[in-house]
């Protein structure tokens, strides 16, 4: 049994969870465009207050750690890992793909999430690693993959012309994720990024 903060600044939504043994009692997510690295501490202190948590409560502090937008990435890591170091705490990181999965039970879902230029962060658990794609490469895997159901937090956006369902990032899910696997919890000087064009 164990409290978790659980922090995703990784897609179009800012998330903050809290997770106190295996339930997650509070929880808070906005379209913060800009204002993400100004707004999350308060987010934060705001579900803190709420659950009468101090940060020293804490126990673990779960992250995606991308794929995602490159600013909001940043702005999520510095922050989860600033409070983990402060709090002597680990940090669980989790792939904003999978958090985006989380819970469908169809044997093949590929998750896309919009790269830019053309390009898609992808991957279907078993069936395709992690990692950046061109339209063009996924299309090719779902000519050989037609029983795949495609999901993407932003389908207009990335305009790929194959039928995708629209899925809204769900920072429970990133809880309930982290509270399965607090083995694989790092130190804050320890955690990496998954931004797949540059090493951070």
């Amino acid at each position: 049994m164990s409290n978790i903060l659980a922090i995703d600044c990784c897609l179009k939504f800012t998330g903050v969870a809290l997770m106190i043994d295996d339930n997650v009692v509070d929880s808070d997510s906005q379209d913060l465009g800009r204002l993400q690295s100004r707004e999350l501490p308060l987010m934060t202190e705001r579900i803190m207050r709420r659950n009468n948590l101090d940060f020293h409560d804490i126990d673990y502090i779960a992250l995606t750690n991308g794929p995602g937008y490159f600013t909001g990435i940043r702005v999520g890591a510095a922050y989860a890992s600033g409070l983990a170091y402060a709090c002597g705490v680990k940090i669980i990181p989790v792939s904003s793909l999978e958090m985006l999965a989380y819970g469908l039970n169809h044997k093949k879902v590929l998750v896309l999430v919009y790269a830019g230029h053309g390009f898609v962060y992808a991957s279907c658990k078993n069936f395709l690693d992690e990692g950046e794609y061109s339209h063009g490469q996924i299309l090719s895997w779902l000519n050989e993959n037609p029983d795949a159901e495609v999901i993407s937090d932003d389908p207009d956006k990335i305009n790929l012309g194959a039928k995708m369902l629209k899925v809204k990032p769900d920072i429970k899910a990133l809880c309930k994720i982290a509270g399965e696997r607090v083995n694989v919890a790092v130190s804050p000087l320890e955690i990496k990024i998954s931004y797949y064009r540059a090493v951070i």
